[in-house]
């Protein structure tokens, strides 16, 4: 290594024994590389199979974290921790948001409000309707209305 005003450098110090230091970058060496993306790891596949399970089955009364740890052979509390780091969502807010999409094409495709609620997999209609209210501001009802006003026009 070399010396330099009595304190010893490094070898990759420009006035080391390493790269000269009027030596010019040179690009081409130091491309760089892709690396092939690694394995999914068991957390996300076991993430994966959990949503596709909810997806499959949102529109069960009975689903719930329970059901769900036990399809996917998993405790609840590691489940609704590792669903929550991938999905930045709780497992009941992502089944409540697929059950009010469905609810929300149902009453487009003319569904009364009850039958839309019963064929999303809600069991309580008062639960349901303060969720729909918090979720999107109105009621059931007063959305089913605004989407036969510009039906209505035209």
């Amino acid at each position: 290594m070399g010396m330099y005003g009595g304190v010893r450098l490094g070898k990759h110090h420009p006035r080391g024994r390493g790269r000269k230091a009027e030596q010019p970058y040179n690009a081409q060496r130091h491309k760089l590389r892709r690396r092939a993306a690694p394995p999914p790891s068991a957390t996300s596949l076991l993430v994966a199979k959990a949503v596709a399970y909810l997806q499959a089955n949102y529109t069960d009364p009975q689903l719930n974290v329970a059901q769900l740890a036990r399809y996917t052979y998993t405790s609840r509390e590691h489940l609704s921790r590792v669903f929550k780091e991938y999905t930045l969502e709780s497992v009941h807010g992502y089944l409540t948001n697929l059950r009010m999409q469905h609810c929300r094409n149902a009453l487009a495709a003319g569904m009364s409000v009850l039958d839309a609620c019963s064929a999303s997999g809600f069991t309580n209609y008062s639960s349901f309707v303060k969720s729909f209210r918090a979720l999107y501001g109105i009621t059931p009802t007063e959305y089913r209305a605004q989407l036969r006003i510009p039906a209505a026009k035209e």
